[in-house]
């Protein structure tokens, strides 16, 4: 493992969201849940590796009170700080107005310290 943290949670089932299957809406548009429950650990970083080229926002909180985490994508795999509260509702959403489509994107959310 690493000094960032123990995994936590990944995306509900299908796990890999495919957004030629599940498009990731753009920003004006609701965000689209990708984890119903986080669990009972905070999540300080969000591990990913992105495919679509494009910057996803990550939000938190309950549907039409969403709060923006952090922002992940970019076609590059990498770690982020975020802060979520434990048992948050996790959804996304482009950073621009246009859906995402294209590509695939897989998420680790991770807890603090060593497991």
């Amino acid at each position: 493992m690493s000094s960032f943290g123990f995994p936590i949670a990944f995306f509900d089932p299908p796990v890999v969201l495919n957004a030629s299957v599940t498009p990731i809406p753009g920003s004006g548009s609701s965000p689209l849940q990708v984890v119903a429950n986080l669990g009972t650990v905070a999540n300080y970083y969000v591990n990913y590796i992105d495919s679509t080229g494009d910057f996803v926002g990550v939000y938190s909180g309950p549907s039409g009170q969403e709060e923006l985490v952090c922002v992940i994508g970019g076609g590059t795999a990498s770690i982020v700080p975020g802060v979520i509260a434990a048992r948050s509702r996790i959804s996304l959403r482009s950073m621009t107005s246009t859906a995402i489509t294209n590509g695939n994107l897989f998420c680790t959310f991770l807890g603090q310290g060593w497991k």
